[in-house]
């Protein structure tokens, strides 16, 4: 079975899609993370991406992320 590996390296090469997201999470957990959760469960599985915005031309930057500890607790 082929796994995907999320290389960080490759990281300014990613673009959303059908099994990758990214979510800027600034002020805790976005409501929208849990359709994105859900849709993937239901297919074939894919990767969310917190403390990352997506541009107008779908490119992407980090976003600080306040309470790290607390969003894997709300996780």
């Amino acid at each position: 079975m082929k796994q995907n590996i999320f290389d960080l390296s490759h990281f300014n090469n990613y673009r959303e899609g059908n099994r990758l997201e990214v979510k800027k999470a600034n002020d805790g957990l976005p409501n929208s993370l849990w359709d994105t959760y859900s849709s993937f469960s239901n297919c074939n599985g894919g990767v969310i991406i917190l403390g990352v915005k997506e541009r107008e031309d779908g490119s992407w930057h980090t976003t600080h992320l306040q309470n790290k500890n607390k969003l894997l607790k709300d996780f």
